[in-house]
């Protein structure tokens, strides 16, 4: 059988058009495909939806709805402003900086391997504490 069917799509669809959807369950969670989060680099604090509960909280946008109590914790405060909970996802999209990730290189460097993102960016463990003049110039003292 071939052919699409009215009110379905076909699996090349799917593909092309599923990152334009909105969020189902936990596992489809957008930061887990985001270059930012995955770089540690998130603007967001690496979750979109603990941003989007401090700005547009959920219980208040939705002021006469009762508790949503499908999670654990349901009823600490705080919880009922997020928009996913509970392997439920509301009207949450992409975040405006999201950046599909495509992975990263590990490669050699001086003194430790880096992660080379697909921009660019190098995650490197020694920038923090000792720097890259410094790495350098002890690689150079050796």
């Amino acid at each position: 059988m071939s052919g699409k069917f009215e009110g379905q799509i076909t699996l090349t669809d799917y593909i092309i058009d599923r990152n334009n959807v909105t969020f189902k369950l936990c596992g489809q969670c957008v930061c887990d495909n985001c270059l930012y989060w995955w770089s540690s680099r998130c603007p967001y604090g690496g979750c979109y939806d603990d941003w989007r509960a401090e700005i547009d909280p959920y219980d208040k946008a939705y002021p006469n709805q009762p508790s949503r109590t499908a999670w654990s914790y349901w009823d600490k405060p705080g919880e009922q402003a997020h928009w996913c909970r509970g392997g439920t996802f509301y009207p949450a999209h992409y975040c405006p900086g999201f950046t599909k990730y495509k992975g990263c290189q590990i490669k050699e460097c001086l003194k430790c391997n880096v992660a080379v993102y697909q921009d660019g960016y190098i995650d490197c463990s020694l920038v923090d504490t000792l720097g890259c003049t410094e790495c350098y110039q002890e690689f150079m003292e050796k």
